[in-house]
């Protein structure tokens, strides 16, 4: 067991770091700025729960791709009896201009531990998302999503994101599996067992 907790506490520093090294001004085809604040800091002493949630994703997606040839979407937060909170920010390239999303994480938001996903035992947490700044003409903010998040458990790595709006967001709905993509959920550095 040390040595999952070991596993899981090293990749998640690495995590925190890129994100804490995230700061970004986006720039679009429309001249809009977008700024993405997810960081580190984003989990403050004051509203970290027991469960502590950082992805990144450096690709082109699986499934989804809407002429997106290139993805670099990731953020952190946390989870605490029930409710997920956080930020997570997306820059998208492909057959289109560059177009940035920055979605706050805030609301009702189901964690399963113990729960079985591409063939391996893990942790899945569903994050509920809005729009709070976009270049994006065709995804204004406000628009509401979702974005599930899949760790596996022990030392064979195969994690996923799935990313899902309604609306006009649509064009953004992609999933993202294979080594492209790093998922933590821990609690303490360590598996996450219960809720």
């Amino acid at each position: 067991m040390a040595a999952v907790n070991a596993r899981r506490r090293i990749p998640m520093a690495a995590s925190a770091a890129l994100a804490a090294s995230a700061v970004l001004v986006f720039a679009g085809a429309a001249g809009a700025s977008v700024t993405c604040p997810a960081s580190a800091s984003s989990a403050s002493a004051t509203t970290a729960g027991p469960v502590q949630w950082a992805f990144s994703v450096l690709g082109a997606p699986t499934a989804g791709a809407h002429g997106v040839t290139s993805s670099w979407t990731h953020g952190s937060g946390v989870w605490n009896s029930g409710q997920g909170t956080g930020t997570i920010c997306s820059e998208e390239k492909g057959t289109f201009a560059r177009r940035d999303l920055v979605l706050k994480v805030s609301g009702s938001s189901l964690l399963v531990p113990m729960t079985m996903h591409l063939g391996l035992l893990g942790v899945s947490i569903a994050l509920p998302v809005t729009v709070s700044a976009t270049d994006d003409g065709t995804c204004p903010k406000g628009t509401h999503g979702t974005i599930t998040l899949f760790a596996s458990y022990y030392s064979v790595h195969r994690d996923s994101i799935v990313v899902h709006f309604a609306g006009t967001c649509t064009d953004h709905n992609h999933t993202f599996t294979g080594a492209i993509v790093r998922v933590l959920i821990a609690r303490n550095g360590a598996q996450v067992n219960s809720t």
